[in-house]
């Protein structure tokens, strides 16, 4: 059932001075909120020993790393690049020349896809990236022997890759 009511002498402009009123309520919540600087919260999760782009609404100023041991950051104008060094939890304030947060993020780092495997012997952890082949890498908790022994033979490498990159530039 339908029903029709005729607007009454009057109602026609009620009903434009309230639709008026809302208008300009809406003209002016659209003005404040222009005028006011929106901060960003969000979470991000990243993969230890990766990196990710975070755009930013705003010109980038400053940031500060809740916790560097699980984060580090790279600023440029209108993004930060977060690295994830760490597991673990930290957060990530983003301000501009004023001092206004931009951004509020929290960051959860994690450790690498599946191609990361564990292997525990008499209790020792040693990591290993496989993928297709495993070959060893250094995470953390991994005994100090293991752990020790890695980063002998990266160092040793990156030397020989420094000596030969200074070969060829000469």
């Amino acid at each position: 059932m339908f029903l029709s009511v005729k607007p009454k002498i009057g109602q026609s402009f009620f009903n434009n001075t309230l639709r008026a009123v809302a208008l300009s309520m809406c003209i002016t919540g659209a003005v404040v909120s222009a005028s006011t600087k929106a901060v960003a919260s969000s979470s991000l999760t990243i993969i230890a020993d990766r990196a990710q782009i975070i755009r930013v609404a705003g010109e980038v100023r400053s940031v500060i790393v809740g916790n560097p041991s699980f984060a580090d950051v790279s600023v440029q104008k209108k993004f930060i690049v977060v690295h994830g060094r760490n597991f673990g939890q930290t957060n990530i304030l983003v301000l501009d020349e004023d001092g206004n947060s931009l951004a509020d993020i929290e960051v959860t780092i994690v450790k690498g896809p599946d191609r990361n495997i564990s292997v525990y012997r008499a209790g020792l952890k040693a990591s290993y990236a496989c993928a297709p082949t495993c070959e060893s890498t250094l995470q953390v908790g991994d005994s100090e022997k293991y752990f020790t022994s890695v980063r002998k033979s990266i160092g040793t490498k990156m030397d020989l890759a420094q000596k030969a990159g200074q070969l060829t530039s000469k």
